[in-house]
């Protein structure tokens, strides 16, 4: 491999782990500010009471989904030289449409000031249609369940190039396969109300998988891409050239 594409790999995994680490860390954050408003028996009102909270935690969603957006854009470039159909596929769901669900979500929090100071005058004083109405955007349950099926399935086709071209150590990649399941299983359970959604058993379910990524980030910042992985990569590619 050239020098001038090591560091253009470098770069892009350095990128791509601070993005990570930054959607990350927004995402967290906004859980944590959105915990009074979803535990509110009002959101409307207390979206309302909050609006300066509710605003935060829309830029926060924005931020988030930005920001892992951009993980496979920055990383293209390298995947596609693994397989460009796989790559295309990553980007399409994790880039796109994720980014897609993500923007929804932002969009209903914002939607909740103004429509909480039309709705509802103070907590208590919003109809059950209304309080029904507020709980039905703040929970976001059909587009949190399409963004969890299109979460997994990029997921999916990245680890699967990952461990295919070793450009990280393969167990990085196996540790993120063997979570996904289970992170699946934490979201249908809290869809079919066997378990809360955010609560702590399904905050547990998902630990194995974001703590994963947050060990991947850290390893693209501080190691980079495998050298000895992408010329491997680029003698395959040179051999299947030769072949034909």
């Amino acid at each position: 491999m050239s020098t001038k594409v090591m560091r253009e790999h470098k770069a892009a995994a350095t990128t791509a782990g601070i993005l990570y680490i930054t959607g990350t860390v927004a995402g967290v954050l906004s859980l944590v500010l959105s915990a009074p408003v979803r535990d509110a028996g009002d959101p409307f009102a207390a979206a309302a009471e909050h609006s300066g909270v509710a605003v935060t935690i829309a830029l926060l969603v924005l931020v988030m989904g930005l920001s892992l957006a951009f993980v496979p854009v920055v990383l293209f470039p390298v995947l596609r030289r693994v397989d460009e159909v796989l790559a295309i596929g990553y980007l399409i769901m994790r880039g796109a449409l994720e980014a897609a669900c993500y923007v929804i979500l932002a969009i209903g929090w914002l939607l909740l000031v103004p429509m909480g100071e039309a709705i509802s005058a103070g907590p208590g004083t919003a109809s059950p249609a209304g309080v029904r109405l507020g709980s039905l955007i703040v929970d976001a349950d059909a587009v949190n369940a399409v963004l969890t099926l299109v979460f997994c399935l990029g997921a999916v086709m990245f680890y699967v190039l990952l461990y295919r071209s070793r450009i990280v150590p393969r167990w990085i990649a196996v540790w993120g396969l063997v979570a996904i399941p289970l992170y699946v299983v934490a979201d249908l359970l809290a869809m079919y109300a066997v378990i809360g959604a955010n609560s702590s058993p399904q905050v547990l379910m998902f630990m194995p998988l974001a703590v994963q990524e947050m060990v991947l980030a850290v390893w693209m910042i501080a190691r980079g891409f495998r050298p000895a992985a992408a010329a491997t990569t680029s003698e395959r590619e040179s051999g299947t050239l030769a072949d034909v």
